[in-house]
């Protein structure tokens, strides 16, 4: 196993590639912009923030990916909306295919942000480097 694949900067730019303009145009690493644009209707965050461990033969860990839906105008959450999303995001996580990174999905939690104002689900992915 090539060890610069457990760099967070790697699977930060693997996991980067592969979402960005397929699960939300305004996708992100580690955090978003000061400034959050009044016309955008998602967003997604890849956070590396978690251990990434070094078995010898192979490393691992857990990423999570923050996806964000602006709600409705009576302030309710946008289910449509983040129904799309995770189905993109699956979409993504089905058809990745790379000799370095094996991804599955965990768990998924549904959460608010209170400082936005935006309805979130936090999707947890395993990630095996080989």
């Amino acid at each position: 196993m090539d060890k610069n694949n457990l760099n967070i900067s790697s699977i930060e730019m693997f996991l980067y590639s592969i979402m960005k303009d397929e699960v939300s145009a305004n996708t992100y690493v580690g955090t978003f912009p000061d400034t959050i644009d009044s016309t955008w209707e998602d967003m997604c965050l890849i956070d590396c923030g978690s251990a990434i461990a070094d078995l010898d033969a192979l490393g691992g860990g857990v990423v999570l990916v923050w996806l964000y839906a602006k709600p409705l105008l009576d302030g309710s959450k946008n289910v449509g909306k983040m129904q799309t999303l995770e189905e993109e995001l699956n979409k993504v996580l089905n058809n990745t295919f790379d000799k370095n990174y094996k991804i599955n999905r965990r768990n998924t939690y549904s959460d608010y942000d209170a400082n936005r104002k935006w309805h979130c689900n936090i999707v947890e992915l395993n990630i095996v480097i080989v």
